[in-house]
């Protein structure tokens, strides 16, 4: 007797049942796919500041944990790399984290702001190869477009009237330009201006202390070997990070050091469980009406595993029938979730993968459990 054929019977022979079933395990796929393209989404939202950095080794201090916690370092440490071999050159990144006003509803909401020396900007931001000399204008800001709407129609006003008139933790500011970068957990708010600048809003740092060095090399050296060379000689409060090395200690940090990684892994096990008890209870209903007949092939003579493996099989054809419409609708709620929201969602193939092979190891587990009674069947019992 060929199974697979008894297993798709078996499976299709009541379309609403089969209907009702595609329907559950495939709203069980798009919970997993939606907290795994969130997480995913989140974390390279956090990674695109460091992605814009314009070198290609970072210098930090020894006790950095993530870019919404800046950590003084000495500028001194920085320039000691120009000495280097391979080294082109060195910019500073000033971060600092302070207060917005919504000069309308007069709200405050956090804002990251970054200082950044115009003539070499340690952010490649596309907006300042035109617009730079604007940083320079006393309390001058460039604004994220991508900013929350809690900010107050800033970008809407600077496009009309030129500035958007506000206040940084109680002190004047001037919104003189705008940029897109996208938000991180960090903050509600990003904001450039010059380094110049940065110093009048955070006052209590001194000409020295900046919080992150990039650090540019000459064409054809390799990352690597510099950055050896620096560790060397380098007073041991500071680090030198590939690029590659500072976003994975950023998504790191937020993954582990946080509840975010707990909630979206979480979620993808509740996902999961929901398509579980859902394959489940098919399937159990499955064997409980169908019982006399597979009491009878047992007492033909075939065994537990061939009258098991009905039931695992129409198990792993119910995730396969599930799979494509909650790709689809994943996708859907991917763009969706990407317009509203600017978060970098996007289907990949290895998710995709992740989900299928999830789906089936899900599937064959709860066909296997809703055989327990099929499993201690004696025909002896029904007959």
């Amino acid at each position: 007797m060929n199974r697979i054929p008894l297993a798709w019977r078996q499976t299709s022979h009541r379309p609403m049942r089969l209907f009702a079933a595609i329907a559950g395990v495939s709203f069980a796929n798009v919970l997993v796919f939606f907290q795994m393209g969130l997480a995913s989404g989140l974390y390279a939202s956090q990674k695109r500041p460091l992605q814009l950095l314009t070198g290609e080794l970072v210098m930090v201090s020894r006790r950095y944990t993530n870019l919404g916690e800046p950590l003084n370092m000495p500028r001194s440490r920085l320039v000691q790399a120009l000495g280097v071999q391979g080294v082109k050159a060195v910019t500073p990144l000033y971060i600092g984290k302070t207060n917005w006003l919504n000069r309308d509803s007069r709200e405050k909401k956090q804002a990251l702001i970054f200082g950044l020396a115009p003539e070499n900007p340690a952010l490649g931001i596309p907006e300042l190869a035109t617009d730079s000399s604007k940083l320079l204008r006393p309390d001058g800001l460039f604004f994220d477009t991508l900013s929350k709407k809690a900010a107050g129609p800033v970008a809407q006003i600077v496009a009309t009237e030129g500035f958007y008139d506000t206040e940084l933790n109680g002190k004047r500011a001037v919104v003189n330009g705008i940029f897109r970068m996208g938000l991180t957990f960090s903050a509600d708010i990003n904001l450039l201006t010059s380094a110049s600048n940065f110093k009048n809003w955070f006052p209590d740092q001194t000409s020295d202390d900046i919080q992150l060095g990039v650090i540019q090399l000459k064409a054809g050296v390799s990352p690597q070997q510099v950055q050896a060379t620096l560790a060397n000689f380098l007073d041991p409060s500071v680090k030198v990070l590939t690029l590659k090395e500072l976003e994975a200690i950023e998504v790191e940090h937020w993954r582990n050091n946080t509840s975010f990684g707990l909630i979206f892994n979480l979620g993808v096990l509740v996902g999961l469980v929901v398509g579980a008890i859902i394959v489940y209870q098919i399937l159990y209903s499955d064997v409980s009406d169908h019982l006399p007949e597979y009491a009878t092939m047992k007492a033909m003579g075939y065994g537990d595993g061939f009258v098991v493996g009905i039931i695992v099989q129409e198990s792993l054809l119910l995730a396969a029938l599930a799979f494509l419409p909650s790709l689809l609708l994943a996708m859907g709620l991917y763009a969706l979730l990407f317009r509203a929201t600017s978060l970098l969602i996007a289907m990949t193939l290895e998710r995709a993968v992740t989900v299928f092979a999830l789906t089936l190891a899900m599937s064959a587990g709860s066909g296997w459990l809703a055989t327990g009674k099929l499993r201690r069947l004696d025909p002896a019992d029904i007959f």
